[in-house]
């Protein structure tokens, strides 16, 4: 428990600097969810973030808590489908890549961009599951 807890401090400390930057540049962030409301530049994590994010979860030995760290990086900061790419990339197995997209769906920065991630996946059967699940529902 005590290894959780320094896990979420250093995850905050990592999304929190970041964030910082992007606070009071006129976006209007929203609910977590940034549907961009036509503008061109979205919430992506910088360079330097991405690096922080990616060594911590690196870091871990297995995908269990790969994900645990990874979604609550999704939470508190901004990324858009270049960052959720990349993040992952380092789920040993398709389906976990396939849960932490469906995770994190609802915070990307451009979501109208999610079809980009078929490279995210071995097997094409997941990315379909993936559209499937976060497509709107048809009535």
């Amino acid at each position: 428990m005590k290894r959780f807890w320094i896990l979420v401090v250093v995850t905050t400390m990592i999304i929190g600097s970041v964030s910082a930057q992007h606070r009071g540049n006129g976006h209007n962030r929203g609910n977590g969810h940034n549907r961009h409301n036509h503008q061109t530049e979205y919430y992506c994590a910088s360079t330097e973030q991405m690096r922080k994010v990616m060594q911590v979860l690196e870091n871990q030995s297995f995908d269990d808590k790969r994900m645990e760290v990874a979604e609550l990086c999704v939470i508190l900061g901004d990324f858009c489908v270049r960052d959720l790419a990349t993040i992952a990339e380092v789920f040993s197995f398709d389906d976990n890549r396939l849960k932490f997209l469906q995770f994190a769906y609802p915070y990307c920065a451009d979501p109208e961009n999610y079809y980009s991630l078929r490279k995210s996946f071995s097997f094409s059967s997941n990315f379909d599951k993936l559209m499937e699940s976060v497509q709107p529902r048809r009535r």
